[in-house]
């Protein structure tokens, strides 16, 4: 019996040690292969379980894994997880009002080259108004030609004649370019042309005979704020820039007894005020501005300051019509700008510094709806919005910053234009905006003499002789009338 339960005792000894060597190794593996943990509780003091560290058969905690997983992404160079972009597909958006953008091909020719006929005639009108320096510009905008004319000195003194390069200061012409700089900021809708320009100024600008009635920037472009040249502005004229927009406008003495936006009277000070409203709004200077927005997309080399131009040494002398210097290279030189908004009272009105050539540029882009050589530089609504004509009571149509007259300048044509004069420089351009066909003219020392509607009789002369090269009729409707205009158009 003894015997029996001795040799049965080690029968379950035996049992049991093959057992534990059977199934304990296979008890290890599943746990491993199924992510079964073990001893991952934590004691009471926070010790992470049985082990310091897990070995390395057995796994780590889910969201563990997680985190490096997401700590290798985040390490892999991004061109090696980026995927492909897909190939573009091509836009078949409907072309909108500012298409198709112009990219015509400039074509530059001097008239002698090829219309030797018209540059006799330009020739005899310049020498028939004494004029000392004459430039002018003929253009097709749609086709990209653009013929030049030149007659005299730029610089009398010195020998310099009149060239494609002559940087010309171009007086009141000069209000079309501060429009369209203003119009840019109307299209980034940072001006409305019909809000009260007290909110943008952030003082009340109003005329005291008529404090209910708000000035917007559109009457300021139509010369109808009420707003006029008070001897308080012309005395700024002599002390430079010492006086702001601000000052002169509280003061209130730069105000007529007319409501604003009921009548016509052109003013200068006008567009100090429009230039200054520009240059709230943008942070920019009227300069800077123009050069941005305008200049520098066109890649044409003009300024409101002639110091600032790339090409100084190409500036007109200006001379009256007794050839007397009135504004040498030095003192043109001299007009500086303080570089702080609203106090440089007399550079978006008349003292713009450009080559005839681009300033025809300028024209041909309007004209085209906004842009040329592929560049946009306003909207067609924009462009539209210059060229609506609704002031009455003139012998013209007046736009926001230009001019209509149909039949006399051309019978039976109608043309925008406007003109420009200033210490001797008579200046004028004249375009028919659905042709983009016109002419810019410049002149110094010329005799002076206007037609009925304003016009300048010498500028309006060499005008219709060289638009004769697109078919129009060199008709003059005024039959040779003389008519001294008062309008002093800087």
């Amino acid at each position: 019996m003894g015997n029996r339960s001795g040799k049965g005792l080690i029968t379950i000894i035996v049992l049991g040690v093959f057992i534990i060597l059977a199934v304990v190794p296979w008890f290890f593996v599943v746990t491993n292969l199924f992510g079964i943990e073990l001893f991952t509780g934590s004691d009471e003091n926070g010790d992470d379980g049985y082990y310091d560290e897990l070995p390395p058969y057995i796994s780590q905690p889910e969201q563990e894994i997680e985190d490096e997983l997401e700590d290798d992404y985040t390490e892999i160079p991004e061109e090696v997880i980026e995927e492909p972009e897909p190939p573009e597909e091509e836009d078949d958006t409907p072309q909108t009002a500012n298409d198709p953008i112009a990219n015509v091909e400039m074509i530059v020719n001097p008239f002698s080259s090829e219309h030797n006929d018209i540059h006799r005639e330009l020739n005899s009108i310049a020498s028939e108004h004494n004029a000392v320096g004459v430039g002018l510009v003929a253009f097709n905008g749609s086709t990209g030609e653009f013929y030049t004319f030149e007659f005299g000195f730029a610089d009398r003194e010195n020998g310099r004649r009149v060239s494609v390069d002559t940087q010309f200061r171009v007086a009141s012409l000069t209000k079309l370019v501060t429009a369209i700089a203003v119009m840019t900021l109307v299209d980034d809708e940072l001006i409305d042309l019909d809000t009260d320009i007290s909110t943008y100024f952030g003082f009340e600008v109003r005329n005291a005979h008529f404090p209910g009635t708000p000035i917007t920037a559109r009457m300021l472009l139509q010369h109808t704020s009420s707003i006029f040249d008070s001897g308080a502005f012309q005395v700024s004229r002599d002390r430079g820039s010492s006086e702001s927009v601000r000052l002169l406008l509280e003061r209130g003495t730069s105000f007529r007894r007319n409501e604003p936006g009921s009548n016509f009277e052109y003013t200068n000070f006008g567009y100090s005020v429009l230039s200054a409203l520009a240059e709230r709004v943008s942070g920019k200077t009227i300069d800077t501005l123009a050069r941005e927005v305008i200049f520098e997309p066109l890649g044409i080399d003009a300024a409101f300051v002639a110091e600032n131009l790339y090409d100084a040494e190409n500036i007109a002398v200006i001379y009256n019509d007794r050839h007397g210097i009135t504004r040498s290279i030095e003192s043109q030189l001299n007009v500086r700008e303080t570089g702080t908004p609203g106090h440089d009272l007399h550079l978006a009105q008349g003292n713009l510094y450009i080559t005839l050539l681009d300033y025809a540029r300028i024209l041909a882009m309007l004209g085209n709806g906004g842009s040329i050589d592929g560049v946009r530089i306003l909207s067609t609504a924009a462009v539209r919005e210059m060229h609506i004509t609704d002031v009455e009571g003139l012998a013209y149509e007046q736009g926001l910053a230009t001019r209509f007259s149909f039949g006399d300048f051309i019978p039976g044509e109608g043309f925008f234009w406007h003109t420009g004069s200033a210490y001797g420089t008579f200046a004028q351009y004249v375009y028919n905006l659905d042709r983009n066909q016109g002419v810019v003219v410049v002149t110094t020392g010329a005799s002076i003499s206007r037609l009925p509607n304003g016009m300048i009789d010498i500028c309006s002369e060499m005008s219709r002789i060289a638009l004769g090269l697109f078919g129009y009729a060199n008709v003059d409707p005024n039959d040779e009338t003389e008519y001294e205009n008062g309008d002093d158009d800087e």
